[in-house]
């Protein structure tokens, strides 16, 4: 009926009544203090008569954009929402509505949906921005909205989160990571150059000790003749086939063993345990061994390792209680020293990171990777030039045949953009190792600022530091970024994402698990923005 007596009024008062409802909208709306929601029910009465008459159609957009604004301003985000919905529905180039849906996504906590309008908005001001281009203008670059990295920051912490739970309920075995990566924690302890030394030159044969292991006459001297080798294999680098010798010497662990035997048994079970991310086991392991080692220094390593088992677990309470008590157990012990400043380098103190090194190195002048840590955290901490170069020639000078030494040289000279020096520096540590992958991303990072459009190589370093370690996620991570910057389907863009997916399955740290989780959803909200604002091809 209502609308029957809307036809019968001339044209002349349907269009009075309507503009007296928005006008009277707009007074609300502007008032001081404002009326928003009186206002909202003004733009309410002339979308009505917008609706219903086809003169009036052409404004329908604009009045749902102004109530939805309103609704948005006096906290009724789902109806806001519903208004946004109609509006992008006529233009999916709307920006201000794109940002508008945004912040009401963010607030009502779908962090998804606000990337996705986020990275929408952003496609909308770059077409802009191309647009002004090609007609000789000179606009404002592209800018994010001011809240992309929280929601990122959100997107990411709960798609990790989620992987977490599901790993927590199905259970996952990772296996062993990388050579590269065991190898890199084994060199953080001071020990490592000798005991690689002594299994490389005054070892016995791998002949002799699969005889000693064969003629053993008792469980315990066979537990020991495999101990004895599963060392010689780990620290020439044959790390499965040693941690097949702990497991074959474990299983002998039900007979009576020698306290020290025993303790060390279980520190190498602990070891690998914690290789294979079976954090719990390894905790238990460890513990074990503690209560059988008698030795101080020992003791104090079994403890450090222990806390690093921690530190995995984003226990750092704990591992911190644990390096507390190796330095009780050994206050010499450069080990602890070593390890503490990882813990405070996660925790950001970085000034305490450095009087850690700065008392490892005391302790242990030769110790290689503490003098390269020293010197970056020096950097950071913003020391005088001639202390880190004092660290660093130190380094050398120890350790002239070390990819690592090179690759952090390389690393000084990126951060202070000599970038043609640092491409040499990490060629040589690249050539020094060439299973390393740092050497090879970084290569990569310093290629793409040399020359942007020097993307070939970049990629192609990229994948060959992954080709070595299947595990570098700081690789795969700039990989896909790279790669979805030079994607210009929507299928090439969709591969990226499930090249993440797969590396979020295969990620141990929790940490690199948010980052990736987070550069995977942001390549998620791209896709689904550039399909959304009806791009034809991927290209951001």
């Amino acid at each position: 009926a209502g609308e029957n007596g809307a036809r019968k009024r001339s044209k002349e008062e349907v269009k009075a009544e309507f503009n007296g409802a928005k006008q009277k909208a707009f007074e609300l709306f502007k008032a001081q203090p404002p009326r928003y929601e009186a206002a909202a029910e003004f733009f309410s009465a002339a979308i009505e008569l917008a609706e219903a008459h086809e003169s009036l159609r052409s404004q329908r957009v604009a009045l749902y954009n102004n109530r939805s604004a309103c609704r948005e301003r006096v906290n009724d985000l789902e109806r806001s929402l519903e208004d946004c919905a109609v509006v992008l529905s006529a233009n999916r180039l709307h920006a201000k509505v794109r940002r508008r849906r945004a912040r009401i996504y963010e607030q009502l906590g779908r962090y998804d949906e606000a990337l996705v309008e986020i990275c929408a908005d952003l496609l909308i001001q770059r077409e802009e921005f191309k647009r002004a281009l090609r007609e000789g203008k000179q606009p404002e670059p592209p800018a994010p909205m001011e809240n992309v990295e929280s929601v990122m920051r959100s997107v990411g912490r709960s798609a990790a989160d989620e992987i977490l739970r599901r790993r927590a309920e199905e259970g996952v075995d990772f296996g062993m990571p990388s050579s590269n990566t065991i190898t890199q924690l084994l060199m953080t302890y001071v020990n490592y150059a000798e005991r690689q030394r002594h299994a490389e030159r005054r070892e016995l044969a791998d002949a002799e000790l699969r005889a000693m292991i064969d003629d053993a006459p008792t469980p315990a001297e066979k537990a020991s003749a495999l101990l004895r080798r599963s060392a010689k294999l780990t620290y020439t680098k044959r790390y499965e086939e040693a941690k097949a010798d702990v497991e074959a010497a474990e299983a002998l662990a039900a007979e009576e063993l020698p306290p020290g035997l025993a303790a060390e048994l279980w520190r190498q079970v602990g070891l690998f345990r914690h290789l294979s991310h079976k954090l719990d086991g390894a905790v238990e392991a460890y513990e074990r061994s503690l209560l059988s080692e008698t030795e101080a220094a020992l003791r104090a390593e079994t403890r450090v390792k222990l806390a690093g088992v921690y530190v995995d677990g984003a226990d750092s309470d704990r591992a911190e209680v644990q390096l507390a008590e190796a330095l009780k157990e050994d206050p010499t012990s450069s080990d602890v020293f070593m390890h503490r400043a990882q813990l405070h380098v996660i925790r950001r103190d970085l000034p305490a990171a450095q009087r850690d090194l700065e008392a490892c190195v005391a302790a242990a002048p030769e110790h290689v990777l503490a003098r390269l840590r020293l010197a970056t955290v020096l950097i950071h901490n913003n020391a005088d030039a001639d202390r880190i170069e004092a660290e660093i020639d130190a380094a050398e000078r120890l350790a002239p045949a070390m990819s690592e030494v090179y690759q952090v040289k390389g690393e000084i000279l990126l951060a202070k953009h000599d970038l043609a020096n640092a491409v040499a520096d990490f060629d040589k540590a690249i050539q020094l190792d060439p299973n390393n992958p740092v050497p090879l991303y970084n290569k990569g990072l310093a290629l793409i600022q040399l020359n942007q459009f020097d993307t070939h190589r970049t990629q192609h370093l990229f994948e060959n530091a992954l080709k070595v370690d299947p595990t570098c996620m700081v690789a795969l991570m700039r990989l896909s970024e790279l790669k979805l910057q030079l994607a210009a389907s929507f299928d090439q863009a969709q591969e990226v994402v499930d090249m993440l997916a797969s590396a979020t399955e295969k990620c141990r740290d929790k940490d690199e698990l948010v980052e990736l989780a987070t550069v995977r959803s942001m390549a998620i909200a791209q896709l689904a923005a550039a399909k959304d604002v009806g791009l034809t091809s991927f290209q951001m």
